[in-house]
């Protein structure tokens, strides 16, 4: 790496590249080359033996260029085109994991460095609102003067921020006191056509209004299910829920105009109450677009198919509405404890392309936290490498480019970063982003056994392969190593775990008390042991990224995993011993999960990432 001397034209962002140096992101030395950053129509790069140069269309490309050129060699230059107007990651800070000031400000520079020229902040009830003391109470909520200094610092990157909330569903964390009942509708709904309701939108926005200088805001929208279905019902009676939608999407974007933004929400509730699914083969019709106000950006979600003729489709059909569209694809981290980078990597190479033919201007990559946030966040730098690249050039150039970022800001290729997803690929799985075995066989219950039906003999030895490999990649001197030490600790459980229900079971099932002592004696108390040093790394890398309050979760989760153990050490321990004449959760007949008939694959593709379904079949 190069070590650069700052002239004139870098001086005013020496704090900002100074910090930069501080990640490893570059390197500063009186000694250095210079260091000149001008202001021009296009983004270009060059590096001679005297001096380093960036000409800059935006404020971001100063240090995208400097972290470029930091590891090139004399002679290089490139020139990059700016394929999208905003561009950036998504942080769900709602399921738990909210993300720490000093994250967020490390993500600002990852993001600046990478390309990327904003940071989406979804919040569906994490911030503060004045004069409402329950709206994310307990549950580590910005201050305004929080969000102030977050905002301010990443603007000095050129980095803008942009607040996602929500003002319809998604709120049901919001909405379980008692003092929001007035405004339910239904499950995690707000009630449409209520002015309280209005009320307490016009005051989400206006707390980000006090904050923000952006002209963009995202109000969600996505998914309410429940939307028209209770006390709307009760109150108004039956009516068309397009309609409902619509006039409810009117109010509050006249509230994001009072306030001087430019909504911008999820598509699919269209779709889905149109068609019952957002990726019909239907198209829309006529009279219900005609509905749909024309003042707001429609984003269009889809982080699944790898089909680029599914893509052309979708966006065909967006074209019909008479607004603009905006596309998010995904980071994936959202099925438990291991990430799917390899597929979001896989279908965003084949769709940001195509979006860039369309004219879309607004793309994010949301990094959602499905049930508690279990996937530790860093993990998805890759992908936000690959997205800012796409934003500076095309194909195999981009896929080129995010590779040598990633490299140089982390420490890790790719391939290896990859390596972190191989835990979710046993030898019974398909590669599907949904399949998340790390997560369902660590809460397997040991004498329950739920998902038993869904390992095999081979998963052992897979898991100590993974453990293995993720130790080595663990030693790296790098400061996302953790990341992969968590993987290996996980591992390390499983290789034990994943196939304990099933030899109980086997054991018990032929009266084999000698293998019943050894996994009662040796087995059980090791799992118990390595749970500890999983517990203590994923502690780590959670403090390492997020706030300490959402953690509560993986004590409770893990703690019952571990508490469970031990049951099943005494359970067995007093058969052994006569005490009982039978264990009754080993007498039950083992089940698939998802209902399939006997004899059928055992891979477990639904991807169940419900903690509450996982760990019991009873009420928890």
């Amino acid at each position: 790496m190069i070590s650069y001397r700052l002239t004139k034209s870098t001086l005013p962002y020496k704090a900002q590249l100074e910090y930069m140096a501080s990640l490893g992101l570059l390197s500063l030395a009186d000694d250095g080359i210079s260091l000149e950053a001008v202001k021009g129509e296009r983004f270009k790069i060059a590096l001679t033996e005297e001096k380093a140069s960036v000409t800059y269309k935006q404020k971001a490309d100063i240090f995208c260029g400097a972290f470029m050129l930091a590891n090139k060699k004399q002679g290089f230059s490139d020139v990059f085109e700016n394929r999208f107007e905003l561009c950036g990651a998504m942080l769900d800070n709602s399921r738990n994991s909210v993300t720490n000031l000093k994250q967020l400000k490390e993500y600002t520079a990852y993001s600046a460095a990478f390309g990327l020229n904003c940071l989406y902040l979804y919040n569906e009830d994490t911030f503060e609102i004045e004069g409402e003391p329950y709206f994310g109470y307990m549950r580590d909520r910005y201050t305004a003067a929080e969000i102030k200094e977050i905002h301010d610092f990443a603007a000095t990157f050129g980095v803008e921020t942009v607040p996602c909330i929500q003002t319809l569903a998604h709120l049901n964390q919001a909405l379980r006191w008692y003092c929001y009942a007035p405004i339910t509708d239904m499950g995690d709904t707000m009630l449409a056509d209520e002015e309280k309701t209005y009320e307490l939108i016009e005051k989400m926005v206006a707390a980000w209004r006090s904050v923000c200088s952006t002209e963009h805001i995202n109000i969600g929208m996505d998914e309410a299910h429940f939307l028209g279905r209770g006390k709307h019902l009760d109150k108004h009676g039956a009516e068309a829920k397009f309609d409902i939608m619509c006039r409810h999407l009117k109010r509050v974007a006249e509230i994001c105009e009072k306030y001087g933004f430019k909504p911008m929400m999820w598509s699919d509730m269209f779709f889905r109450i149109a068609f019952g699914g957002y990726y019909s083969d239907e198209g829309i019709d006529p009279e219900l677009l005609a509905k749909v106000p024309k003042n707001v950006t429609l984003a269009y979600w889809d982080y699944y198919s790898t089909d680029r003729e599914k893509y052309i489709k979708q966006l065909d059909k967006h074209a019909l509405f008479d607004n603009e569209i905006a596309f998010a694809g995904g980071a994936w981290k959202w099925s438990g404890f291991t990430p799917s980078i390899n597929h979001s990597w896989k279908v965003s190479e084949i769709v940001l392309d195509e979006i860039k033919t369309r004219g879309v201007g607004k793309v994010m990559a949301t990094c959602w936290g499905d049930d508690g946030a279990e996937c530790l966040s860093a993990t998805i730098l890759p992908v936000l490498a690959l997205y800012g690249a796409h934003r500076l050039k095309d194909g195999k150039e981009a896929a080129r480019l995010a590779e040598e970022n990633t490299l140089d800001a982390c420490g890790y290729t790719v391939d290896e970063f990859f390596k972190l997803c191989r835990p979710s690929v046993t030898p019974a799985e398909n590669l599907t982003p949904y399949a998340n075995p790390t997560k369902y066989l660590f809460y397997n219950d040991p004498l329950k056994g739920m998902f038993d039906k869904h390992t095999t003999a081979d998963f052992s030895k897979f898991y100590a392969d993974c453990a293995e490999e993720l130790k080595q990649l663990s030693t790296k001197d790098s400061r996302f190593r953790y990341l992969f030490d968590v993987q290996a600790k996980l591992c390390s459980v499983l290789e034990l775990k994943a196939t304990l229900g099933a030899e109980l079971k086997a054991a018990y099932d032929k009266g084999d008390k000698a293998e019943l002592k050894r996994l009662q004696e040796e087995v059980l108390p090791a799992i118990f042991s390595r749970t500890e040093g999983f517990y203590e790394a994923f502690r780590n890398g959670w403090m390492k990224e997020s706030r300490p309050g959402g953690f509560d979760t993986q004590d409770i989760r893990i703690g019952g995993m571990q508490k469970r153990c031990l049951a099943a050490m005494r359970t067995v321990a007093d058969y052994l011993a006569g005490k009982i004449d039978r264990i009754e959760e080993l007498e039950q007949d083992r089940l698939y999960f998802d209902c399939r008939g006997e004899g059928s694959d055992k891979c477990l593709t639904i991807g169940y990432n419900n903690y509450k379904a996982i760990a019991t079949s009873n009420i928890l």
